[in-house]
């Protein structure tokens, strides 16, 4: 854990995470210095909090701006938009992490992070996880709701596991639906909530045996894009015929705790930290 006097930097993804954040810098008196990206959509106004806009490429003026606050703790935080690599506009130190990036055998969102993670940290900088500021939203081992899983659903979530520890290497998403032991979604680009849209039209979802699992990928790194679900991935479950939901223990981000548990409770379905 860092001490309040150490100051760190905030990259700024969509979603309420990053706003948690600030709350609690806030709240402990920790200073902070905000980057947002120039081709986000940012749900939320941060121009309070003066911060600094960044293109994709520019790498290097990030650590300019680094050093010259005297900053080493980074944390990387929210949804970012993948961009397409081939048309990034860099600067010298941007030319050299897209060069990394690119020599990656998989593009996809973890080995990019992977990659990314690697290159600040051999920069000098150390990349804080969310959990050394947010852990009272991180599941622990533990059955959250007032509904149980039963025997079936638990064959279930044990076949999502292996599914998604099967598809690490391939660096695909970290959810999938399962019921009746078959994997009938898997995440794709596209993120957790339009997946479990998806899975809407399927006649299997009628029989309301579905379960969304969300877990860690092998491998995957626990300093930034960890495993999350709030109060619209209940909403969405529930719209959609999913009866439960699995996710990792110690490793998953639930935003709006209390919130989140009792509306599942409230709409009828089990959430388990497995």
């Amino acid at each position: 854990m860092i001490s309040l006097s150490e100051p760190i930097a905030i990259f700024a993804g969509r979603g309420s995470l990053p706003q948690m954040l600030i709350e609690n810098c806030q709240k402990n008196n920790r200073k902070f210095l905000l980057f947002l990206l120039e081709s986000e959509d940012y749900e939320f106004d941060y121009s309070a909090f003066s911060p600094i806009k960044l293109p994709y490429g520019g790498v290097g003026k990030f650590l300019e701006i680094l050093q010259q606050h005297k900053i080493k703790n980074l944390i990387f935080i929210g949804a970012v938009n993948k961009p397409n690599f081939s048309n990034i506009k860099v600067d010298k130190k941007g030319a050299i992490l897209l060069a990394k990036i690119v020599a990656s055998k998989i593009l996809g969102d973890d080995a990019v992070l992977r990659t990314v993670i690697n290159f600040f940290e051999k920069e000098g900088l150390k990349i804080v996880k969310i959990d050394e500021f947010l852990d009272d939203i991180v599941a622990k081992k533990s059955v959250l709701t007032k509904l149980q899983p039963s025997l079936q659903n638990l064959a279930d979530i044990e076949l999502a596991r292996n599914a998604i520890y099967a598809m690490s290497k391939f660096d695909i998403g970290q959810s999938v639906v399962v019921a009746q032991r078959q994997i009938i979604a898997v995440e794709a680009a596209e993120g957790t909530d339009t997946m479990i849209k998806r899975c809407g039209n399927l006649d299997i979802q009628f029989n309301k045996n579905a379960i969304l699992v969300k877990m860690k990928k092998l491998g995957q790194s626990g300093k930034a894009d960890l495993p999350t679900i709030g109060l619209e991935t209940i909403k969405n479950c529930k719209s959609n015929y999913i009866s439960g939901i699995a996710i990792q223990a110690g490793v998953t981000l639930i935003i709006n705790k209390e919130e989140v548990i009792k509306l599942a409770n409230e709409l009828g379905i089990f959430l388990v930290a497995i």
